[in-house]
């Protein structure tokens, strides 16, 4: 019986027939994790640098005294965001704040703290705040900051990417400068 059982383990020994699709089975969760998790990234990436353009730009209007020169409101600031972010994402979860220094210098702590909220009424979803905008003039420090809620697409569990609650990441840019001094217009 031993001299049988030694015949068959020795038949199956050598026998590779089915090692290479194990290997793949053992490699595949990680490797697809990794991939996943590089594609992802490299949305938020692309994202992140598409959100900084669009701010610089819609804020060079905002130093040069152009954006003034227009009446322009808080919401077609965040109009001018959403245009240069050139149907990237969903302006619904964008916030934008624009501050000026009380004191005409720089200061930390000018912006309100970004601090995540969840909607209570659909639990797991950020509840974007409101977006906080005051009026500059001529030679006034600003700083402006945009806030960008993504919903992440694959499982934070393997990319590791989620600051928020719900799967998503908040993208942040800022910018801070001193105003050029242009003429001072007349908004009624």
């Amino acid at each position: 019986m031993t001299r049988r059982y030694r015949k068959w383990l020795n038949k199956y020994k050598n026998n590779n027939d089915g090692a290479t699709a194990i290997e793949f089975a053992i490699l595949a969760v990680p490797f697809m994790a990794l991939l996943f998790s590089i594609v992802e990234l490299a949305i938020v990436f692309f994202i992140s640098s598409t959100l900084t353009y669009a701010m610089n730009e819609a804020a060079r209007d905002i130093r040069t005294g152009e954006f003034q020169s227009t009446c322009g409101t808080a919401e077609t600031f965040k109009t001018a965001v959403c245009d240069n972010m050139s149907t990237l994402g969903n302006c619904d979860n964008l916030r934008i704040d624009v501050v000026t220094s009380p004191s005409g210098t720089f200061q930390p702590n000018l912006l309100p703290p970004p601090t995540p909220i969840e909607d209570p009424d659909n639990p797991g979803t950020p509840l974007v705040p409101v977006d906080e905008y005051m009026s500059t003039g001529p030679r006034d420090v600003v700083v402006v900051r945009a806030q960008y809620y993504h919903k992440l697409a694959f499982p934070g569990k393997f990319t590791r990417l989620s600051n928020q609650p719900g799967n998503n990441r908040l993208i942040t840019s800022s910018t801070a400068f001193r105003n050029e001094p242009f003429p001072q217009g007349s908004c009624a």
